[in-house]
């Protein structure tokens, strides 16, 4: 016997259930207390499926009985007892089960089973009866026994099963349709807040990103650019810079961009936007959200709810906090949906079902205890509600009270627990960042993030408290660790997103040199540094950048080189920006700096995405700021692209947004949003509408263009990986058309009359799309030609057919032989010829002699 693992079969059963319950709840009259104890006859079913099947294949058994036993709801412990399931397989050996209690409140239960032999197994389900005695009226009624067989057919060879929806190889679209399972591998969403944001986790963990500068489509976000003109020579239009940073917390969710607008010089108060991610063509837009008067939503939710008659993902939720008060809104409409008030403060993270948590610690330092508590959004919604005195999520229209007990299914807290570690130190006891359902590690002194020197007390206290209740009790201290002061005043910080779970490090920098510390989190203990240069120059500005992922640490900042870093051992992996193999330098000629100050903005699909900005910044704008793509784990650059950032405040980070495959910033240059990724091809191809005759060549010609669907190059030449960057920045920010562009490879081959597939030629397009190919066919007949061009990291791949036909070359006709000549032919008709004429000629002498006589 197996376990069953995962959420296709469970999911299956649920509906079986919910059917078997909406039967059920009829199936007995109420009833008050009454004598003599009733005798309730039940009726035993039971069902195997798939059936036959082959060894080795699961199946899931269901058996169940027709009644629910009186007063049975989710709520309560009212259960029928001691169902037996027996299995006796082909060689008479038998499996016996028993469910000591049926959880299913709908008088269900069911058992995956895996079967190890060829031939027919005989089931036996057996209920034994039981007698009422859970109190009130029914109270000694008796339920009686019954039993319920069925067989199972199981054949050598294994049975046939659907076949699963393989990756896409074709450009795709939203939505995808819920048979195609694998295709999260590809997709995702960026929720904001602190799944993925600037202010928390950048790092991508699902899906694709763009492995090219290729630009999907571009979008005016407000005026931006040069100003013109001769009064304000050089004038470039204000972007935001310091403290007005525009595009704040996008999200994006399947396949939709929202975005909050600005207004004037302000970053907020133009509106709320939604956008299609592929085109950028609006959905729909509200003048409410994000107004002077309304904030914008901050995060989004997108959560499996999981409960007798619910299952699945809910209507994505975008949430908009006012203090305390979360509104919800839909995230398919815009429309305002409930809201949920008293939200407690406290360090937010998401689960990957989906919920919300927030941790609260309140600690008294003079008794030395005080109490934990995690609070979750999604416990508040669903125990508030009460249809047929049942939980589920069902708030639209509500006002949920999220402090305390909100209702009468339970509390908005999963738990609510006592700390009696010790957690003293030089300040109040703080959580510094959680890892939900593992650990929370907290601070005891003043080593937060700071932009500012500010040496450490001595000691310094970090610890880490449970949140595993298989390793211990909930809260209960991990450890706790007294650190001696760094000499010579340095400021020893925590690091801004200081976890890394890959190899399970939290870091620390040193303020003044900008080094790195890499410390344990299940012990404590210091595990390497510090590393990393000490002359760091404008480094010193970005002492505060970097964060983890993919178990490295990516350093970044004023200095212009980025610093990849093992998380592990603290090991130099390889640096970016200074020259070395597989980089460009980022020296910026124009620029006070030396090198452009790069900044990371997000890590998805092994890529490192960096940003160049800067704290308030001059007009005009330096150039050759750009954004680039980084292999996470070598450093080569992948592509570049103009591109100037809202990053370098400080800890901020460009504002972006990964999913899909696709990424969306905005660029300060020309105040545009620009959608960068992967995008559809189209094809066309053509040969002579004649025939030819065989030995003579044709000419195939066609084209290949790019036809991303929401930009204005739609329909133009598709352009090669390696020419893409100054392609790009040709067609959409006013730059010279680069001289040595090329197009893309394209492969003909052809059907002849045969059917034989042969390739005769590659070519590549040029830079107006186009292609050709002269090609001598070898026999004659009708030809298919099929023209592909198989795609790269800018485009989908694409192809396209044409006919035609091939005459056989003429026959050539003899010249004919003349018959022999006989001797009449060779002398006498030539004799009697010759005196003929000379009969004419002595003729015509006489006439003359005559006429000239007196």
């Amino acid at each position: 016997m197996q376990i069953l693992k995962g959420k296709k079969s469970t999911t299956a059963i649920a509906l079986f259930l919910v059917l078997t319950f909406a039967v059920s709840l009829t199936a007995l009259p109420l009833a008050n207390a009454h004598t003599p104890p009733w005798e309730i006859t039940t009726y035993a079913y039971i069902n195997v499926a798939p059936n036959p099947v082959g060894k080795g294949q699961q199946v899931l058994i269901v058996f169940w009985l027709d009644l629910v036993i009186q007063n049975a709801n989710i709520s309560n412990n009212i259960r029928f007892r001691n169902y037996q399931l027996t299995i006796t397989k082909p060689d008479n050996t038998t499996e016996t089960t028993t469910i000591d209690f049926v959880t299913d409140s709908t008088s269900s239960a069911y058992i995956p089973f895996t079967p190890d032999q060829a031939g027919i197994y005989r089931l036996n389900f057996t209920f034994p009866g039981q007698v009422y005695d859970y109190g009130g009226p029914y109270q000694g009624d008796y339920y009686t026994a019954s039993t319920a067989l069925t067989t199972l057919t199981v054949q050598e060879e294994p049975i046939t099963k659907l076949p699963t929806t393989p990756l896409p190889t074709e450009y795709w679209t939203r939505p995808i349709n819920a048979q195609n399972l694998l295709w999260g591998i590809v997709s995702s969403n960026w929720l904001g807040g602190a799944a993925n944001s600037a202010s928390t986790d950048i790092w991508q963990k699902d899906g694709s990103a763009p492995r090219s500068a290729h630009i999907m489509w571009t979008k005016p976000y407000e005026f931006g650019g040069l100003v013109g003109g001769t009064r304000l020579p050089d004038a470039t239009y204000y972007q935001g810079f310091s403290y007005e940073t525009r595009f704040s917390n996008p999200i994006i969710i399947s396949g939709v961009l929202y975005y909050l607008k600005p207004l004037n010089h302000a970053g907020s108060g133009g509106g709320y936007t939604a956008v299609d991610l592929r085109t950028g063509e609006e959905i729909w837009s509200s003048d409410t959200l994000g107004s002077l008067t309304s904030a914008a939503p901050s995060k989004a939710q997108l959560y499996e709810v999981e409960n007798p008659d619910q299952h699945g993902v809910v209507p994505p939720i975008l949430w908009q906090v006012v203090g305390a008060t979360w509104n919800a809104y839909d995230a398919f409409s815009g429309k305002y949906l409930f809201n949920l008030t008293g939200v407690p403060a406290g360090t937010e993270a998401y689960t990957p079902k989906g919920e919300i948590l927030r941790y609260i610690l309140s600690y008294n330092t003079t008794s030395r205890s005080g109490r934990l508590l995690q609070w979750n959004n999604t416990a508040a919604i669903l125990n508030s509600a009460d249809v047929f005195n049942l939980p589920g999520w069902r708030p639209v229209g509500t006002t949920i009270n999220a402090q305390g007990t909100p209702a009468v299914h339970g509390t908005a807290y999963d738990f609510n627990v006592t700390v009696t570690a010790d957690l003293t130190g030089s300040a109040a006891p703080t959580i510094v960042g959680v890892i939900p359902g593992d650990l929370i590690l907290g601070r005891s002194s003043n080593v937060q993030l700071t932009s500012l020197p500010n040496p450490n007390t001595n000691p310094w206290t970090l610890w880490a408290l449970n949140l595993n209740a298989s390793r211990g009790p909930i809260g209960s201290l991990l450890w706790r660790q007294d650190y001696a002061a760094p000499p010579g005043n340095i400021t020893r910080m925590l690091a801004w997103q200081p976890i890394d779970t890959v190899y399970r490090t939290f870091t620390m920098t040193d303020f003044e040199t900008g080094q790195r510390l890499g410390y344990s989190l299940d012990t404590g203990e210091l595990l390497w540094g510090p590393v990393g240069p000490t002359d760091i120059g404008f480094q010193y500005y970005s002492s505060r950048e970097g964060f983890p992922a993919m178990g490295n640490l990516y350093v970044t900042g004023y200095g212009g080189i980025v610093y990849c870093y093992s998380m592990k051992n603290g090991t130099l992996l390889w640096t970016y920006g200074n020259g070395g193999p597989g980089n460009s330098t980022s020296s910026g000629d124009e620029t006070p700096w030396g090198r452009y100050p790069t900044h990371a903005a997000a890590v998805a699909d092994g890529i490192l995405y960096t940003m160049s900005g800067e704290h308030s910044p001059n007009t005009p704008l330096y150039k050759g700021y750009r954004a680039r793509a980084i292999n996470a784990t070598t450093g080569q650059e992948i592509w570049t692209l103009l591109d100037w950032s809202a990053s370098g405040l400080g800890t901020s980070v460009a504002p972006v947004a990964i999913a899909d495959g696709y990424m969306v910033f905005l660029n300060a240059y020309d105040g545009q949003l620009y959608c960068v990724g992967k995008g559809p091809s189209a094809m066309t191809v053509t040969a002579p509408d004649v025939s030819i005759e065989l030995g003579r060549s044709l000419v195939i010609r066609g084209t290949v263009t790019d036809e991303s669907p929401g930009s204005k190059i739609k329909g133009t030449a598709a352009i090669s990986d390696e020419s893409m960057t100054a392609w790009m920045e040709y067609m959409f920010m006013q730059q010279p058309r680069p001289a040595n562009a090329t197009g893309v490879p394209v492969t003909i081959s052809v059907i002849d009359s045969n059917n034989n597939v042969r390739t005769i030629g590659q070519v590549t397009s040029d830079t107006s799309g186009k292609f050709s190919l002269q090609w001598t066919p070898d026999i004659p007949g009708n030809y298919t030609v099929i023209a592909t061009f198989a795609g790269s990291n800018s485009y989908w791949p694409s192809s396209a057919e044409t006919f035609f036909a091939v005459d056989p070359a003429p026959q050539a006709t003899p010249t004919p032989t003349p018959p022999p000549q006989s001797a009449a032919d060779l002398y006498f008709v030539p004799a009697v010829i010759g005196i003929i004429i000379a009969i004419v000629v002595v003729g015509a002498v006489i006439i003359l002699m005559q006429r000239k006589r007196p």
